[in-house]
């Protein structure tokens, strides 16, 4: 696994590691998938609009853009598994091996346990934010929730595609096989195929190009354009807005702990004092 160091600083600026290069290569290959599959499938989708066949006509028309459509679904369904292999290698090698070492004998419920305390894994602190920050929203408190290395929006983020990916790459498969899958399984899966390929991308479509897209590049904290997916590293001030708690632990690694900058705004009931504990 790449090394990369925690803190870097640029022109007097301190940037916090997020994601290596390997995770940033990954994410740039399925954003371009997900877009040319949104381009050449939404006007079959809804062929009755207006703007369905001059945005398919862009693609080569009825000959080329399901080809197009098929390369580009085969290369991200490629990435989601090379995507699995990379967690598998990752988390064998970096934290079951040590593991290991450290307690000679591993037993399934060290593994279990090990797995549901993954980074993206949902947990109780997930539910505590989101509570929190409904309460803050609705003016019961005005401090805001303090982020750890992944928030829950992350977590959203990351596990809605996942899921969206077997959906509709499972589909994609057997509507692109039709004959072969019907030696397999009922007729009526390939209508259910087709239902179930439509209806998710668009709501994968939905999700990444309104929710998605405005959290991490059209929002006040980071227009026009966020660039962590690019850089690798997060600015200082959105790490404050966004990871405070992780914030503090990567400053107090970093022996810095006397350079803790306060949360934001009203989310500064939290005394730089009590940072610094």
């Amino acid at each position: 696994m790449e090394k990369y160091p925690l803190i870097k600083t640029i022109n007097g600026r301190r940037y916090f590691y997020r994601f290596s290069l390997n995770q940033r290569v990954q994410h740039i290959i399925l954003a371009l998938s997900v877009i040319i599959l949104v381009l050449t499938g939404m006007p079959l989708k809804f062929h009755n609009a207006g703007w369905a066949p001059y945005l398919y006509k862009i693609f080569g028309g009825i000959k080329a853009a399901p080809i197009v459509h098929k390369a580009a679904g085969s290369i991200l369904l490629i990435l989601f598994a090379y995507h699995i292999i990379y967690l598998v290698y990752v988390i064998y090698k970096y934290q079951i091996v040590p593991l290991r070492d450290k307690e000679r004998r591993l037993t399934s419920g060290m593994i279990l346990k090990l797995l549901a305390t993954q980074p993206l894994v949902p947990n109780m602190k997930d539910a505590r934010d989101i509570r929190d920050l409904m309460t803050y929203l609705l003016y019961f408190t005005n401090k805001r929730p303090d982020g750890d290395a992944f928030t829950w929006k992350e977590k959203f983020d990351y596990w809605a595609p996942f899921w969206g990916m077997v959906v509709i790459g499972l589909s994609g498969l057997i509507m692109w096989n039709k004959v072969l899958a019907t030696k397999i399984v009922p007729g009526i899966v390939i209508n259910f195929s087709l239902i179930a390929h439509s209806d998710e991308a668009l709501l994968a479509a939905l999700f990444l190009f309104i929710w998605h897209w405005y959290n991490v590049h059209f929002s006040i904290s980071v227009f026009p354009m966020g660039m962590v997916f690019i850089t690798g590293y997060l600015p200082e001030e959105l790490m404050i807005e966004e990871h405070y708690e992780y914030y503090v632990k990567i400053m107090k690694q970093a022996g810095l702990d006397n350079e803790i900058r306060p949360p934001h705004g009203a989310h500064s009931e939290l005394s730089t004092d009590e940072a610094e504990k």
